[in-house]
């Protein structure tokens, strides 16, 4: 049987995926996280993206877009697989294939973030907090 009501925390699917479904708690959220004024955000707890029967589909604990077509894809994760680098690049992809037209360029894409607020040190560094972009590692400044 289930944990009481009363015991549940934030680490509970369910709890978490109902709590950042309201757009007022996810956009607090989202700006603590990232640490930046964020826009009005529309919130869905469990968003699926199911592209082709053939291949895995994706399924958000929170996906959230705000009035500036910033995605942002918020993960509560219990279990250290040790895949969340490789989870998040396909995440990233699927959230970026949803979002051009056939024809639109590649500049077109909208920023986007995936957020994975982890039970564990993911990386052992001691660290509560992991921040990663794309950049080029050999390009100056």
């Amino acid at each position: 049987m289930g944990e009481s009501f009363q015991k549940l925390n934030l680490t509970n699917a369910y709890l978490f995926a109902a709590a950042l479904q309201d757009e007022e708690i996810c956009r607090n959220l989202l700006e603590i996280v990232l640490n930046k004024e964020i826009p009005r955000v529309k919130a869905h707890a469990e968003h699926t993206l199911f592209l082709d029967s053939d291949f895995k589909s994706v399924r958000f604990d929170v996906y959230a877009s705000d009035e500036d077509e910033v995605s942002y894809d918020v993960e509560m994760q219990n279990d250290d697989a040790r895949n969340l680098p490789k989870r998040s690049r396909y995440y990233q992809g699927e959230m970026d294939v949803t979002s051009l037209k056939p024809g639109e360029d590649y500049n077109q894409l909208k920023p986007s973030y995936i957020i994975f607020i982890c039970s564990f040190d993911p990386f052992g560094e001691g660290r509560y907090q992991y921040v990663f972009e794309e950049y080029c590692r050999d390009a100056s400044g």
